[in-house]
């Protein structure tokens, strides 16, 4: 084993930890990066792994499958940032709205024809 071995797989580790303890979303979400952290595990410990599987659908190497790979991985994230922040941003436009309504006062009422204007 080499020695950045441990040192990556303790990095994914720690992100999972992370993400769990303080970037929770929906389970899917969840499930979803616990099997990207584990695949990258694996593909850490085991490179030949990614060799292997590489050969299997015809690509050359390791490193390619794994680039290939984490392009569509990057742009789903990119995905699930932007749907959090729709999200987010809806939720505080109806926030923003409530607060506006409860805080709303009738503007004053103009004097009627019959009464004095005092100037």
């Amino acid at each position: 084993m080499i020695w950045a071995q441990p040192i990556l797989v303790a990095l994914l580790a720690a992100l999972v930890v992370l993400y769990f303890a303080r970037l929770r979303s929906r389970a899917t979400d969840g499930f979803l990066i616990a099997v990207c952290f584990g695949f990258a595990a694996l593909l850490v410990v085991r490179p030949n792994v990614a060799t292997k599987l590489a050969h299997l659908v015809g690509i050359g190497r390791g490193v390619d499958l794994v680039i290939y790979l984490s392009i569509p991985g990057l742009a789903l994230m990119i995905l699930l940032l932007f749907a959090r922040t729709r999200d987010l941003n809806a939720k505080l436009t109806a926030a923003i709205r409530e607060n506006a309504l409860a805080s709303a006062q009738l503007p004053p009422q103009a004097p009627s024809s019959n009464e004095p204007v005092i100037r």
